[in-house]
This record gives C-alpha cells, sequence and structure tokens, in this order.
C-alpha cells in the first residue's frame, strides 16, 4: 500500500515539477490534451480490456452480492448528493453540481488504489484485480453513463441559458437606446433583474419532460461518447464469451493470432492513470493559491463523508446483503 501511494504521489509530484520548470511546455494546453487522450483513446481501451477479457459473468466466482452492494451505495451516494444540493439552494438546482458532489462521495480509485487494497488484503494479485474488477461493474454499468448524461445536461442547460441572456439583453438594449440617462440608469437594473428572472424561468421549462428535441440531443451525445463505446464493446466480448474463449491465454481455444487485439487494449488502458495524475500535477500547479476552491468548512465536511460515513453506509449494505 506504502508503495502504490508513493508512485501516486511521485506522478503527481513530477508533473507539478516539470510544469514549474518548464512552464512553455507543461501549461493548461497540455493538461488539455493529455486528458482528451485520456477521455478518447486509453480510458475506452482500459475499460473495454477489463470487462471483455478479465471478466467472466458466467462465472461461478462472479459474486453478484457484492456487485450489488456498491450498486446501492452509488444509488444512495447519488440522492445523498441531491439532497444536499436542494438543501444548500432551494431556489436553482445545478445538475452539474449534483454531479460533481456524487462524484465527491462514491467515486472509488479502482485501479489505482482499490487493486492494491485488496492485493493485500487476500495476499493474491489474481484476486486483487478479480475484486477490484468487481467492484467496477457497478460504476461501468450505472454511474458511470448516468454522470456522462449530467454532465450534459449541466453543458445544454449552461448554454441555453447564456443564449437566453444575450437574447433578453440585445432585447432590452433596444428598447432603452432613446431614453434619457436616469430612464436609462433605472431601465439596466431592472434589465438585470429581468435577465435573471428570464433564465431561471426559461432554464427549468427547458428540461421538461415534453422537450423531446432536447432529450434526443442529449441521448445522442450520450451515445456518442468514446467511455459508452467503451463499456459497449467490453460487455459485447464478455456477455458473448469472445474474450475469455479466444483472446485469453489460458483458454483451450485461445488464438494467437488475434494476441495483439489484448495487447493493444491493455497498453493503451495502462496509460490512463500515470497520464491522469501526471496532468493532475501539472493542473495543480498551474493553479497556485487557487487550487482549492471550496471553504475549508465544506471540504472537511466532504473528507468526512467520503473517508467516514460512506464506508459505515458499505458496512451496513455488507450485513445486509450477507457478505
Amino acid at each position: 500500500m506504502l508503495n502504490s501511494c508513493l508512485q501516486i504521489l511521485c506522478t503527481i509530484s513530477l508533473g507539478a515539477i516539470l510544469s514549474k520548470l518548464a512552464p512553455d511546455v507543461f501549461d493548461n494546453v497540455f493538461v488539455s490534451k493529455s486528458v482528451q487522450f485520456v477521455f478518447y483513446v486509453a480510458l475506452p481501451c482500459h475499460i473495454a480490456y477489463g470487462i471483455g477479457v478479465n471478466v467472466d459473468f458466467y462465472s461461478n466466482a462472479f459474486v453478484w452480492e457484492y456487485i450489488c452492494c456498491f450498486l446501492v451505495l452509488r444509488v444512495l451516494s447519488l440522492l445523498l448528493a441531491a439532497l444536499s444540493v436542494f438543501v444548500q439552494n432551494k431556489h436553482q438546482i445545478s445538475i452539474g453540481d449534483i454531479a460533481v458532489r456524487w462524484l465527491t462521495l462514491t467515486w472509488i480509485s479502482t485501479v489505482i488504489l482499490g487493486v492494491p487494497i485488496m492485493t493485500s488484503v487476500y495476499g493474491s494479485p489474481q484476486k486483487g484485480q478479480f475484486y477490484g474488477l468487481l467492484a467496477g461493474i457497478s460504476s461501468f454499468i450505472f454511474q458511470l453513463p448516468f454522470q456522462i448524461f449530467f454532465f450534459e445536461c449541466h453543458e445544454l442547460g449552461r448554454d441555453h441559458t447564456l443564449t437566453q441572456e444575450k437574447s433578453v439583453r440585445n432585447q432590452l438594449d433596444d428598447d432603452i437606446e432613446n431614453e434619457s440617462d436616469v430612464i436609462d440608469r433605472i431601465q439596466t437594473d431592472q434589465k438585470h433583474i429581468l435577465v435573471g428572472e428570464a433564465s431561471s424561468s426559461r432554464t427549468t421549462g427547458l428540461f421538461s419532460f415534453t422537450n423531446w428535441p432536447l432529450w434526443k440531443d442529449i441521448g445522442l451525445r450520450v451515445l456518442k461518447n468514446p467511455v459508452i463505446w467503451g463499456i459497449s464493446a467490453g460487455f459485447l466480448m464478455s456477455l458473448s464469451k469472445f474474450g475469455k474463449i479466444y483472446l485469453k491465454s489460458s483458454s483451450d481455444r485461445y488464438v494467437i493470432s488475434l494476441q495483439f487485439v489484448p495487447d493493444f487494449m491493455s497498453w493503451f488502458g495502462g496509460c490512463v492513470s500515470p497520464v491522469s495524475l501526471f496532468s493532475m500535477g501539472v493542473w495543480m500547479q498551474l493553479q497556485g493559491r487557487n487550487l482549492v476552491a471550496i471553504s475549508f468548512k465544506e471540504l472537511t465536511l466532504f473528507m468526512f463523508s467520503k473517508l467516514f460515513l460512506v464506508p459505515f453506509i458499505m458496512i451496513g449494505l455488507t450485513k445486509a446483503f450477507r457478505l
């Protein structure tokens, strides 16, 4: 565990140090491009390889109760995230805030820390990887697709709000163009109020159940997401047994001429953690004193929820599922 934590810290620190020494190379553009590489190439390969080759849904060793525990935990965390956002701001519920708080509460670093923890608990790298992947199944089938869905809703809602605000401002500017300075000042104040009211009202109506063009647009965006393609490919290979039979070297019907397929996916999939952590270090260095954007009280509350509340909920779930 100490080796795993030190590896993580060294990778992040290396990104921060190089960003300090070579700011022209390791800048915001580098962070943006590296994140795009992980998102569009490395992560889909990692997910497809993990599910399609290493997971056998038909195995007797597949512990469905274990997966259900994580699935229920993610659902409860989503409800807690939504409740906390509603309590904090009842007048304007942000889908983006709910998505971020959901990540804060329940996102588990399965690959980076989960597998080393399982390996140390069971004393076996094979068991560590197996149970780590089982823990990730609930993420692949539930949280990851919904996170993408929430962020797409947030993005479209923000674009819609900005468009409406610009339209209202332009209309009010035309209306007050020929008025006196005093009236202009009064109407300018009214304009800001109207913009806020119009934006809030129209954004609320934006996500109505009858707005089918919007839901169609969101659905197409989600379906085009490369991570969703990686999940779909992984489940297809696993459920069809193609990965287990033809791509796994331990299989009797293993096809050696197809070895490049799992090698290719694992090769790029292995880039996810180091590239992400290195980019995180660069990004942290670029933030400087603005790195922590929330109050100490909020930070403490999030850490307490993540490290104490959520684990105790999981203990209750293991009792409920008789694990």
